[in-house]
């Protein structure tokens, strides 16, 4: 098994698309080598320690033919990290060599892309701000795509409405490292994939998801993904994190309806809700928004990072 080195991000996709090609095995940056696996990626570690998580490239083929008999076949263009699972799955369905754009690992500037961009590409997968960005100055690129894959966090109904406006296919996408990014599509599984619910947490089961953590431990299977869900009209409704309920001046609060709030505010891409400890309140919660004056600290994953803000909350500087 390859460990791959910490290179520039366009540099490290080229490699990853090679190696994807020779069905070599590998590990990404800062991940172990093992022989248990043929491909080490790394979680995002957004709102807790990175976990590095072993998969096949029989589960790979599995999940990149799953998403492909959906939305058909493609070439991506790459926006993501080329390691995170949104990005390392553009790569492996696409069927002719990915246009890799340059700007990779810098912060994200939709006027940049746009100028670089040759055409060519039929497929695009992006986080949610990423999506806003591009239809304040590009909608023309978008509306390009045959298809847009959207992970990271919800498709919020403003955001997807502009879409539907513009003619643009934005498909919001469900999953983890641990399941090869997205295996529930506008809240439907795909074929093979077996979403279940107990005491209000999602479930997820198939042949994508990981057997194990690298060195360890095992994934119980079917994973308890940590998320809250539901189902409304036989669609899968993600409705927050288990663990991101606070206790506020006595009132059990979700940090995601403060979240929900900020986002109703003009201008406002992205929200994101952080509690720090409070000797009178229980929590004190703070909220970090993405906006035209703003940003917000972002993992190669394109997520917000979390503890980033947490520690910012908190007051300190590291």
């Amino acid at each position: 098994m390859l460990p791959l080195p910490d290179e520039p991000l366009p540099a490290l996709a080229e490699r990853v698309w090679g190696l994807l090609q020779d069905r070599a095995p590998f590990a990404a940056p800062g991940a172990p080598v093992t022989p248990h696996a043929d491909v080490v990626l790394r979680s995002s570690g957004s709102s807790a320690a990175a976990k590095n998580v072993g998969h096949t490239y029989a589960s790979v083929d599995w999940a990149a033919q799953a998403g492909t008999a959906v939305i058909g076949r493609h070439r991506w263009l790459l926006v993501l990290s080329p390691v995170s699972a949104g990005g390392f799955m553009s790569l492996a369905r696409s069927e002719a060599p990915p246009l890799i754009w340059p700007g990779l690992g810098a912060r994200f500037d939709a006027e940049a892309l746009t100028a670089w961009y040759p055409g060519g590409a039929t497929g695009i997968s992006l986080v949610s701000t990423q999506l806003a960005r591009l239809l304040t100055v590009a909608p023309a690129l978008l509306q390009s795509m045959a298809v847009v894959l959207v992970g990271g966090g919800p498709l919020r109904a403003p955001l997807r409405q502009r879409c539907e406006d513009l003619g643009i296919t934005a498909i919001s996408t469900y999953g983890a490292t641990e399941t090869l990014g997205g295996c529930v599509y506008d809240g439907i599984p795909l074929a093979g994939v077996k979403v279940s619910l107990q005491d209000g947490q999602i479930l997820l089961d198939g042949p994508n998801v990981a057997a194990s953590y690298i060195p360890g431990p095992l994934l119980d299977h079917p994973w308890p993904t940590g998320d809250l869900g539901g189902w409304e009209n036989g669609r899968l409704q993600v409705l927050g994190r288990l663990d991101d309920m606070v206790t506020v001046k006595g009132v059990n609060r979700h940090l995601h309806e403060y979240e929900e709030q900020a986002l109703r505010r003009p201008g406002v891409l992205e929200a994101v809700a952080v509690a720090v400890p409070d000797e009178v309140d229980g929590y004190r919660v703070e909220v970090f928004v993405e906006d035209g004056q703003h940003r917000l600290p972002r993992l190669p994953t394109g997520k917000p990072d979390r503890q980033a803000l947490l520690r910012r909350a908190r007051g300190d500087s590291r």
